[in-house]
This record gives structure tokens, C-alpha cells and sequence, in this order.
């Protein structure tokens, strides 16, 4: 460390200055760049910054130590950019951190997890079809190979449709609305004919009832397909905003939902039905 807590001069380029993944978060890139010149990440920091402590790391010193450009580090690490506060929640609008491809880092030689932020509509690795998490659950634990599961490939097909018809937050919107409902379908076992099969491609063994226990890190990639089309759904103008009910609305509602999602939907007043409560919610109770 220096006398006032200050570096005089920018730090030693690093022995292994290992190239950042695009979208890559400051801490993940940080982490990897330590273990890979063998350092403790606070040592690292100490080395970039001249102190211990919270420091923030600038583009200026993380160029010097790794030889690349200070435009290239901002292009690829987008915390560091001009203008992006420290440790901001949302650094790019429309987008979720997620772990990178398992494959796509063994590629590059990286064999411990990076984190990246990424479109929140791109929940499969378009060059493996490794499912990466949903909007949704983005950081949830599992990384599974999806590449013969055709239900899935085309709902994430449908996830970009969605997203460029009615724009990223829209249809993150949606999706978290969609998500939170299917999940609870799963946790109670109802409308399981389309989860039965994917289950058992990613499990091999189907829960003897059908249902998925609260928090399981399949839950969001076997539910995926009806989440996509059930957001379709609510992603729709005339369902979001919030209006006085109509005659007929919940019919025409109804329909749309067995339509999309090709499951036999019929309301149910009680506490376990979340989508006629999400219905309720813009519309009110049906006379």
C-alpha cells in the first residue's frame, strides 16, 4: 500500500491478463482475473487501486494492468462505462446478470463461472442451447442442455417475438407476471401435461404427483414453453392496463389463455388460481 492510500503511477501489467466475456459484470471479471495470476481478489484490488478497502477500480488502471485499450474494457465490462454509477442495480435497460455459458467458457479456457449481463429475452446460449435462466429467475442454479427439447427451443423463439413486439420491459413484465403463475401451476401439480415430458427429459424420473417443490431449479426451464405463450397473453394491451370489466371479458380472457398455451384453463375462484387473481387485479371481480 502507499503513504496517502494512492497508486503514483499506473499499476504493472499482470503476467495473465485474461480477455473480459462481453457484458461481463466488474466483480466476475475482477474474481477471474485474480485467480488466473494467482492472487487473493483483495490482493488484486490492492494492486489495481494502491489501498485496500471499497476502492472503485478505474478503467485507466484495469487497462494498464491487463495491455488492453480503456475503450475496449468499457465496451465489454458496461459497469466501468462513463456515466454508470457504482454497483447500479440496472446498468443496461432490458437486461438481467446471468452465468455464462458452461461450454462457452471451457471454450475460451475458463473454468470457473463468469457472470454477464445479458437481453432478458435470451434464456439459451444460441451457440450450445444451454439453458442460461429466465428473466424471471436469471441467477438461478442450472445449466441444462436443452438442444433436443423442441418445446423449449421454439418458446424461446417466441420470447423474441414477444419482446420485439411489445419492447424488453413489457415483455419482462409479462414474463415475471407468467412466471410466478406457471410456478405455482407446477408447485400444485395442475396443468402438467406439457411439464410431464420435459421433466423426465432433464430428470429422467417424474415426481410420482406431478408437482414441483417450491424454489427447484427446474421448475423455471420445464414451465418455460407455457410461461412464453401465457405472457404472450398477458403482454396484450387490453389485458395489462388496468380497465373497468366488461361483459364477456373473462370468457374472451379464458379463450385467449386455452388458446396461447393449448391447456384446458377454466378460472377458479379460490387462493389457488394466481391467474384469475392476476386477472382480478386489472379488471375486478365478474359480475
Amino acid at each position: 500500500m502507499f503513504p496517502l492510500g494512492t497508486r503514483p503511477g499506473p499499476p504493472p501489467r499482470l503476467p495473465r491478463p485474461v480477455p473480459p466475456f462481453l457484458g461481463e459484470t466488474t466483480d466476475s471479471y475482477l474474481r477471474r482475473l485474480a485467480i488466473a495470476n494467482e492472487l487473493h481478489p483483495d490482493d488484486l484490488r490492492v494492486h489495481l487501486v494502491g489501498r485496500r478497502g471499497h476502492a472503485p477500480v478505474t478503467l485507466d488502471a484495469l487497462a494498464a494492468a491487463t495491455g488492453r485499450s480503456p475503450r475496449a474494457l468499457a465496451w465489454a465490462l458496461p459497469e466501468l462505462r462513463p456515466g454508470v454509477a457504482p454497483r447500479a442495480g440496472q446498468v443496461l435497460p432490458g437486461h438481467v446478470r446471468r452465468t455464462v455459458c458452461w461450454h462457452c467458457s471451457a471454450r475460451r479456457g475458463v473454468f470457473s463461472y463468469a457472470t454477464a449481463w445479458q437481453p432478458a429475452e435470451s434464456c439459451i446460449c444460441p451457440d450450445h442451447r444451454i439453458w442460461l435462466g429466465s428473466a424471471a429467475h436469471p441467477r438461478q442454479p442450472g445449466q441444462y442442455d436443452v438442444g433436443g427439447l423442441a418445446d423449449i427451443l421454439q418458446a424461446q423463439r417466441r420470447h423474441y417475438r414477444l419482446a420485439r413486439r411489445h419492447g424488453r420491459k413489457e415483455a419482462i413484465d409479462a414474463i415475471a407476471a407468467a412466471a410466478h403463475i406457471t410456478a405455482l401451476w407446477a408447485r400444485h401439480g395442475f396443468y402438467r401435461d406439457r411439464r410431464i415430458p420435459l421433466i423426465r427429459a432433464l430428470r429422467d424420473e417424474v415426481p410420482l404427483t406431478g408437482k414441483l417443490p417450491s424454489g427447484d431449479a427446474v421448475t423455471a426451464v420445464v414451465t418455460y414453453p407455457e410461461t412464453v405463450d401465457l405472457a404472450r397473453v398477458l403482454a396484450k394491451p387490453r389485458w395489462r392496463i388496468p380497465t373497468p370489466i366488461a361483459a364477456g371479458d373473462l370468457q374472451r380472457f379464458q379463450h385467449e389463455v386455452r388458446s396461447y398455451t393449448g391447456i384446458g384453463y377454466e378460472h377458479e375462484d379460490s387462493r389457488y388460481d394466481p391467474l384469475f387473481r392476476w386477472f382480478q387485479k386489472r379488471r375486478g371481480r365478474p359480475r
